[in-house]
């Protein structure tokens, strides 16, 4: 796999579960926007 774009996260507190939470769904959205129309969720 590519990682050049993949970060690293330390769950180890110092940062903030919301802050996790909206990285998680930007990234999520990302992929989404890459896959094709006909795989797109709903």
């Amino acid at each position: 796999m590519n990682k050049r774009h993949w970060n690293t996260v330390i769950l180890d507190g110092s940062i903030d579960a919301a802050e996790i939470r909206s990285m998680i769904d930007d990234s999520y959205v990302l992929v989404v926007k890459g896959l094709p129309k006909t795989k797109r969720p709903a």
